[in-house]
C-alpha cells in the first residue's frame, strides 16, 4: 500500500493510493428539443460520501469498551465514526476537533449528560469533549462534499500520541496529531 504524508502548515496530509483530483465542475449540456433554441441546463456534481483512503475503511477490529485508550476513527457505508474509550472506570476527558472544507452533519452516540458534540454555525467544524468512564462515547458524521478533513485529538488536555489514534479496520496510526485525511477521487 502506498502511503504519502505531506506537511501542510501545522497539519499533515495523509494520502493513500492514487493522488487527489478536484471534483469536476458542473457541465453544461443542451437539453433535447425540437425547437430551434435549445435550453441549456447545468448539471451540478453529486456529493457522495466515499472514496476515502483504504486505511480508514471499516471499524477497528481491536475496538471495544475498555480497550486501549484513545480515539478510534473509521469510515464505512454509513459515513464517519469517531469513538473514544480507555481501560478502567476513572473519568478521562477526551476532546478534539474535526475541520472540513465543506459542510458536515453529526449525530451523537452513547453520550452522557456532560458530554458535548458541537457543530459550528458554518457546519464545517465539529468539536467534542467527552468524560469517558471506560465505556464508549462518540459520534457519527458525514462529509459528503469534503475534499479533506483535519483532525486533532486530546486526552487529559494533552494531544494524543499518534499510536493512540486508530484508523480503520487495521488500526493504522497517523504520523502526527493533528493530521489531515484527503479524499481520493
Amino acid at each position: 500500500m502506498h502511503v504519502r504524508l505531506a506537511k501542510l502548515g501545522s497539519m499533515v496530509a495523509l494520502t493513500i493510493g492514487i493522488g487527489l483530483m478536484a471534483l469536476p465542475a458542473g457541465v453544461a449540456a443542451a437539453s433535447p428539443t425540437t425547437t430551434a433554441a435549445a435550453t441549456p441546463t447545468v448539471a451540478t456534481p453529486a456529493c457522495v460520501d466515499g472514496h476515502w483512503p483504504v486505511s480508514v475503511h471499516g471499524r477497528p477490529i481491536i475496538f471495544h469498551a475498555g480497550g486501549a485508550a484513545g480515539d478510534y476513527l473509521w469510515h464505512d457505508g454509513n459515513g464517519w465514526h469517531l469513538r473514544v474509550t480507555h481501560p478502567g472506570h476513572k473519568g478521562v476527558v477526551f476532546s478534539g476537533r474535526i475541520v472540513s472544507d465543506a459542510p458536515l452533519t453529526e449525530a451523537p452516540v452513547k453520550l452522557e449528560a456532560n458530554d458535548v458534540v458541537t457543530l459550528s454555525a458554518d457546519k464545517k467544524t465539529i468539536t467534542y469533549c467527552f468524560v469517558n468512564y471506560g465505556y464508549i462515547d462518540g459520534f457519527d458524521f458525514r462529509a459528503p462534499c469534503s475534499h479533506g478533513l483535519a483532525f486533532t485529538g486530546r486526552m487529559g488536555g494533552l494531544r494524543l500520541a499518534d499510536w493512540q489514534i486508530r484508523l480503520g479496520t487495521h488500526s493504522r496510526h497517523p504520523l502526527e496529531n493533528p493530521f489531515v485525511l484527503r479524499r481520493i477521487l
